[in-house]
């Protein structure tokens, strides 16, 4: 299932002319965020072999620091509760909605509003939500990256 992306509210183009010029670079910034959010939930979630315990590429799109943080909390940043114990995932929604800040038009920074939903398969199915935002900026060589979050994870 593809990712959904949408954007939410924007700041910094209050100008028609910073208008045109985000509109303009819309489109790419949807990728290129949809590229760094989807590393996460791949990598953390949805992409890995079950059974596992090991999520080697989950914080591939985060900074340094903020890889080194999540590795801290791997319970909340990757599915390593079940991940022993099922076979599989399905998932029911991928959503990510974007809050730009754009100044003069130009995208600087964005918080991700992301909704991951999967139901676990093998011995142990659950129906798991991972939701929250992710703070994105970019790296020196032009990519979005995950540079903070606050997230959450339920399981019915």
């Amino acid at each position: 299932m593809a990712t959904q992306v949408s954007l939410g509210q924007v700041s910094g183009t209050v100008r028609k002319h910073f208008r045109k010029e985000f509109k303009k670079r819309s489109g790419a910034l949807e990728t290129q965020v949809r590229t760094a959010v989807d590393g996460w939930f791949e990598g953390a979630f949805v992409g890995v072999s079950y059974p596992t315990g090991s999520y080697p590429h989950a914080f591939d799109t985060f900074t340094t620091r903020a890889a080194a943080d999540a590795r801290h909390q791997p319970k909340l940043m990757t599915n390593q509760t079940w991940g022993r114990h099922i076979d599989g995932v399905t998932v029911t929604q991928r959503k990510v909605t974007l809050d730009v800040l754009a100044p003069k038009g130009r995208p600087a920074g964005v918080t991700a509003r992301v909704r991951l939903r999967f139901v676990t398969t093998g011995d142990k199915v659950k129906k798991v939500t991972v939701a929250g935002r992710l703070f994105l900026t970019r790296n020196p060589q032009g990519h979005w990256q995950i540079f903070g979050y606050d997230v959450s994870q339920g399981v019915k």
